[in-house]
């Protein structure tokens, strides 16, 4: 597969991986409680009422005022008992904090009939850069992205009898979805306006806490503890890596780089111990033992780390079965890594030794067999990787936190990085090899997977 083509497949896979629908995409000019989706919307399932999905209000500064406070945008920040608001009421004119309580973490899109939201950005971090802004409709819906806190906060401006008008009240409304297939689930509150609501009780908790902190009295609006993700899940995750970034990678590798070089001869100084390692690969059709090893130990790996998470949904850990991208992606890969020893099974003969000193080459059958052979295994490590990036996000919604599962993740990137480097760093001296002096026969060139010498 030729370079342009994998960049192909690469922009196809990403471009199926996210082409689903997500709360915060839906519909921009859908502003109110009544232009919440209603019916099934691509990847998602239709709506339904989620009464878990819950929401209160607080003041927003010690005062009950109108003046922003220095740690809005943490998302982990906690609101101090003495400014929550028993009641399902807010003061005109003031600045609240509304809590929407989602169990189900995930990304969504909230709407108010009145008011306006603060910008802080999709992760409500304050980060409101390139395209990562959160308000929509003038402010009157906030679209969350990838969100994993089951409290979420957002800095809301109560209106003013002007804006109210004949109204006495606002409705608050919240779309959201555990994941990019998840089915959307709704629910929505009715927040009465009282203009003579009493502010915070003057030394109640009457200073902000300190970003990321929380008080004491506040534990029931704490965000949950996060304990970390299952014995069962973190071995799912390791044997689908070992299987997909270490042990596959190896196997191509042996395939692709071990045999002999063209002609056999020395090359430069600085690949001989490159070309020792390749002899020794080489002889005795090594290459295709090693080639065979590790694919087989990876697949059966990866079909364990399935089988391990298809038991931990079956007892109810979290999720459905395949209802996620992740697990399509999961499912897809793994029936094309499955397709290759399946297909190693029917391949048709390669030319003798005898018939290839002759010069006779390989028939259309094997050539053909050869191309999907690869296409196959390269369209497999291509959804992996989707796969394994796609699985450490879904590893929160199992209990995992935000940090450990982003230092994961930039840990496997860092691995791809070497794989791809060592990739071209091999693909480099196979290229001079085949172009120097001491190269083979031509047919040689298109030895790729020459089974019939193993």
């Amino acid at each position: 597969m030729t370079p342009s083509r994998v960049l192909a497949a690469i922009a196809l896979v990403s471009a199926l991986a996210v082409a689903e629908a997500h709360p915060e995409l839906y519909s921009s000019n859908r502003c109110t409680a009544e232009q919440h989706p209603t019916s099934r919307e691509k990847g998602h399932g239709a709506p339904t009422l989620d009464a878990s999905i819950g929401f209160t209000m607080a003041w927003a500064a010690p005062d009950g005022g109108v003046a922003a406070q220095s740690n809005e945008h943490d998302p982990d920040r906690c609101i101090p008992a003495g400014w929550e608001i028993a009641t399902a009421e807010f003061k005109p004119g003031a600045r609240h904090t509304l809590t929407v309580v989602n169990p189900d973490v995930g990304e969504m899109m909230v709407t108010c009939s009145h008011g306006s939201f603060v910008e802080f950005g999709k992760e409500l971090n304050g980060d409101a850069g390139y395209r990562r802004t959160g308000v929509q409709c003038d402010g009157k819906r906030y679209n969350t992205h990838s969100f994993m806190k089951p409290n979420t906060r957002f800095v809301w401006n109560a209106p003013d009898a002007s804006e109210l008008g004949a109204d006495t009240s606002v409705v608050f409304k919240v779309t959201t979805a555990s994941d990019r297939r998840g089915a959307f689930r709704n629910n929505q509150a009715t927040f009465a306006a009282n203009a003579s609501l009493p502010p915070p009780p003057p030394g109640s908790s009457s200073a902000t806490p300190p970003p990321g902190s929380c008080d004491e009295t506040n534990a029931a609006h704490a965000p949950s503890a996060e304990t970390g993700v299952s014995s069962a899940v973190a071995a799912h995750g390791w044997f689908m890596t070992l299987a997909w970034g270490v042990l596959v990678p190896l196997g191509v590798w042996s395939a692709r780089y071990g045999k002999a070089p063209p002609g056999g001869g020395a090359g430069d100084a600085d690949a001989k111990a490159w070309r020792r390692l390749r002899a020794w690969l080489g002889a005795d059709g090594r290459w295709f033992k090693v080639h065979r090893a590790c694919t087989s130990l990876g697949l059966s790996f990866a079909f364990l780390g399935l089988l391990i998470m298809y038991s931990e949904v079956e007892k109810g850990g979290g999720g459905e079965h395949f209802g996620s991208a992740h697990s399509a992606l999961g499912v897809a890969t793994l029936v094309l890594g499955i397709a290759q020893p399946l297909g190693a099974y029917f391949r048709p003969d390669a030319p003798s030794a005898a018939a290839r000193n002759a010069g006779v080459g390989k028939t259309t059958a094997r050539f053909l067999w050869e191309t999907a052979h690869r296409a196959f295994g390269a369209f497999a490590f291509l959804f992996s990787i989707f796969a394994i990036t796609s699985g450490v996000e879904r590893a929160q919604v199992w209990g995992e936190s935000e940090l450990r599962a982003k230092k994961a993740k930039d840990a496997y990137v860092g691995w791809l990085v070497i794989v791809f480097v060592f990739t071209a760093a091999l693909e480099l001296l196979r290229r001079r090899e085949r172009s120097g002096p001491n190269r083979g026969p031509t047919h040689e060139e298109f030895k790729e997977v020459e089974l019939a010498d193993a």
